[in-house]
C-alpha cells in the first residue's frame, strides 16, 4: 500500500519536484549507509579501542621513568584486561561507542559522499582533486565531531573505568549510556566537554581519511595492479589507515585527555592541554598508544570503508 500510495503521489508531481525527492531519498540513503557501516566496523574494533584509551591514559602529566607502566604493550594489555576485568572489559563503552559511530559517522560520511556527488570536488580533466577531498573530507567531519561529542565523551570515560590494580587516568563510574549522558550534563563541563579538541581530532581525522582513501582507490583502480573492486577498497583502506595514524594521533590523545578529565581537573582547555602534555612529557606525550591506535584504526579504517563501499553498492543499484 505505502508503494502504491508513493507511485501515486510521484504521478502528481512535475519533473521538477520528482527529481528533488529522488536526490532527496538518495542523500538519506548516504547518511544511513555511513552510520551502519561504521557501527558495524565498531563490533570487531572497541576491544582495540579500550586499549588504546588505556595507553593514552597511562603516565599523564609525568615524564617517563617517573610511573608505574601498568600496560607494557598491547598483547599485555589485552591479558590484564581480559584477566582483572573479564572478556567484557574488552568491549566497555560499547553502547556509547556505537551511538557515536552512527551518530557522528552518518554525519560525516552522508555529507562527504554528497559532496562527492555533487562533483564540486572534480578538477578539469574528470579526476577527482585532492585539496578539494580534502576540504571535503575535513568540513564533513567538523560536522560529524559536533553532533557525535556527547556520546564520544562518554565512549572515553567508560573505556578508561578500570579494577583499581591496573587503572589510570581519571575513574568515572558510569553504569551506562544514559547515566553517563545525565552525569556529564550536571557536570559544569556538560556534555560538550572537550568539544574543540573532538573537532581538531575528526576534522584531521576525517579529511586525511577520507581524502586519502578516495585518491588511493583512484591511483590504484587506473595503475590495474589489482583487478577485483574488493582488493582495491581493501588496498586503498590499508594505505589510508597509515596516513591517519600518522597525523591524528597527537589530537587523538589531546582528545582522550580532555573528555576523560573530571572538568577543568588536569586542563583548562584545548590549548592549555596541548601545552601541559609537551612540558611533562614531551612530544613522546602526543604520540603514546601510536601502536594500539593503529591497531585499532587500521581495522576499523579496512572494514569502515570497505564495508561502506560495499554497503553503498547494494543500497544503491
Amino acid at each position: 500500500r505505502s508503494h502504491y500510495f508513493i507511485q501515486s503521489n510521484l504521478s502528481l508531481m512535475t519533473e521538477k519536484e520528482v527529481n528533488r525527492f529522488v536526490h532527496a531519498v538518495s542523500y538519506s540513503k548516504e547518511f544511513f549507509i555511513g552510520g551502519l557501516a561504521t557501527s558495524t566496523a565498531c563490533l570487531f574494533s572497541n576491544p582495540l579501542d579500550v586499549v588504546k584509551t588505556r595507553f593514552q591514559l597511562q603516565g599523564e602529566l609525568q615524564s617517563r621513568g617517573a610511573y608505574d607502566i601498568k600496560y607494557k604493550n598491547i598483547f599485555d594489555a589485552f591479558l590484564k584486561i581480559a584477566h582483572h576485568e573479564g572478556i567484557t572489559g574488552l568491549q566497555k563503552g560499547l553502547v556509547p561507542a556505537l551511538a557515536f559511530q552512527i551518530v557522528m559517522n552518518s554525519t560525516r560520511l552522508g555529507i562527504y559522499q554528497t559532496i562527492i556527488n555533487s562533483g564540486i570536488t572534480k578538477n578539469e580533466d574528470g579526476g577527482e582533486a585532492f585539496p578539494r577531498l580534502l576540504i571535503a573530507g575535513a568540513f564533513s567531519g567538523c560536522c560529524g565531531a559536533f553532533v557525535g561529542t556527547p556520546f564520544y565523551l562518554v565512549k572515553v570515560q567508560m573505556q578508561s573505568a578500570a579494577n583499581p590494580s591496573i587503572a589510570v587516568g581519571y575513574q568515572h563510574k558510569h553504569s551506562g549510556l544514559i547515566a553517563g549522558l545525565r552525569a556529564a550534563h550536571k557536570s559544569q563541563g556538560g556534555l560538550f566537554q572537550g568539544l574543540s579538541s573532538a573537532l581538531a581530532r575528526t576534522t584531521v581525522g576525517s579529511a586525511t581519511q577520507l581524502a586519502t582513501f578516495t585518491s588511493f582507490k583512484q591511483i590504484i583502480g587506473k595503475s590495474g595492479l589489482i583487478k577485483s573492486d574488493f582488493g582495491i577498497v581493501c588496498a586503498s583502506s590499508m594505505c589510508s589507515s597509515v596516513a591517519v595514524t600518522c597525523t591524528m594521533t597527537p589530537f587523538d590523545v589531546v582528545a582522550t585527555r580532555m573528555f576523560n578529565q573530571k572538568h577543568g581537573l588536569y586542563y583548562d582547555g584545548w590549548w592549555d592541554c596541548i601545552c601541559k602534555i609537551f612540558k611533562h612529557e614531551g612530544v613522546y606525550g602526543f604520540y603514546k598508544g601510536t601502536f594500539a591506535h593503529f591497531f585499532r584504526i587500521g581495522p576499523h579504517t579496512i572494514l569502515t570503508l570497505t564495508i561502506w563501499d560495499q554497503y553503498r553498492k547494494w543500497f544503491l543499484k
